[in-house]
């Protein structure tokens, strides 16, 4: 555990300053001249993007119906010590709003787009910055764009659905850019817009990585709202089934990670690897001994040194490549089996088991007192309806 701390300590010193530099540049304005590395955050109007910064960050985003975010948002996250108190700012347009707590922000930002994007439901491509410092948030900038949509709605503008997909691909489309792409787990995949943009502009997927956002809580809410007592208890199972899977997804990547400290000293597919550098290598002195010969026969005064360090390189490079390919291979595998798989596996059989225990069934089952009104009240009035269905069959004959 030590190891890890030391491991991760060092890479936050490490990350930390190149962070805190792009951030600088970017609030001068020099991408406007100059592409600078960021992860643009996309997603389908109501896909889940709100959720997924808020578990990030920490903090209440703006949240409603239509288009909600209107500008692009920078979101600036500084990992504090341990002890150390919540500290966040909200700047745009030459102006710094200071904020106390993290109930602050969503206000913050919704009068930081009315002021830029106007009062309404038009969209803007000013940047809008907000920074959190918090021991309970990773070393990371994200850009979160507005949501795609494919129809105005009442008083917005009739090309809003081009204006943003306009917005969104001016930052995708840049090399230095990663695409978080967020689908909801209850559409179908293929046909979710964000992803179809994200596949175009790089169609090998090299810098996008998808983000299903799981809806178990949302259909639960909409579907059986009506049942207090159901809701409440499955909310909690599904809580508890969540803190569990990520438990054991999260001990699996640290085997993975620790697997990953063997060195595959016979393995074939290292020396396939190696082999592939070790040609690249030589393809490299090849083309420097034809441009400065002097300087290539100067170097080939030391052998034995020369040799002994470029092996070692070489190693290091095999090493180092096949662990990034197999942990970037495995990694989504294990989320993607603990998320989509095992967990609605673990859901379905947990509510059969609630749904089983016929001692609490009527009790799960028992309607709020509104929503038992309410069917009286449509029970009384299709009553009358009927009785006047009788009657004026009754008169036309």
């Amino acid at each position: 555990m030590d190891s890890v701390n030391n491991l991760c300590r060092h890479y936050e010193e490490k990350v930390r300053p190149c962070i805190d530099l792009i951030d600088t540049l970017r609030a001068l304005g020099v991408e406007q001249d100059l592409a600078l590395p960021a992860i643009a955050v996309i997603g389908d109007q109501s896909s889940g993007k709100s959720s997924v910064l808020e578990a990030l960050s920490g903090v209440a985003l703006p949240r409603g119906s239509g288009i909600v975010t209107r500008c692009p948002l920078v979101l600036k996250l500084r990992k504090l010590k341990e002890g150390e108190e919540w500290r966040g700012k909200v700047s745009y347009d030459d102006i710094e709003v200071e904020l106390s707590d993290p109930s602050e922000v969503e206000e913050a930002i919704n009068k930081g787009q009315n002021f830029i994007a106007g009062v309404g439901l038009g969209i803007s491509d000013k940047l809008i910055s907000l920074d959190v410092s918090s021991p309970n948030v990773p070393d990371l900038t994200l850009i979160d764009l507005p949501g795609i949509t494919r129809v105005a709605v009442g008083n917005q503008p009739a090309d809003i659905g081009r204006q943003i997909k306009r917005l969104i691909k001016t930052y995708i489309q840049k090399q230095e850019t990663i695409n978080l792409v967020v689908v909801p787990s209850n559409v179908d995949i293929a046909t979710t817009e964000a992803l179809s943009m994200a596949q175009e502009v790089d169609p090998e997927g090299d810098r996008t990585i998808e983000m299903v956002q799981t809806a178990f809580v949302k259909i639960l809410s909409n579907d059986f709202g009506d049942f207090l007592n159901l809701c409440c208890t499955a909310k909690s199972k599904i809580k508890e089934i969540r803190l569990n899977q990520e438990k054991e997804a999260e001990n699996l990547i640290r085997l993975h990670f620790q697997m990953e400290q063997i060195v595959y000293c016979q393995d074939q597919v290292y020396k396939e690897t190696l082999k592939t550098i070790r040609e690249k290598e030589a393809e490299k002195e090849k083309t420097k001994a034809l441009i400065n010969p002097a300087t290539f026969q100067n170097n080939s005064q030391f052998p034995q040194k020369g040799l002994t360090t470029t092996e070692m390189t070489q190693h290091l490079k095999a090493y180092y490549q096949e662990c990034r390919r197999n942990i970037g291979r495995q990694i989504p595998l294990i989320i993607q089996y603990f998320i989509l798989k095992t967990f609605g596996e673990e859901i379905e059989k947990t509510m059969l088991q609630l749904l089983q225990d016929t001692s609490k069934c009527s009790w799960f089952l028992e309607e709020q007192s509104d929503t038992r009104e309410k069917k009286k009240f449509l029970k009384r009035r299709l009553l009358r309806l009927d009785e006047a269905r009788q009657k004026l069959a009754k008169f036309s004959d």
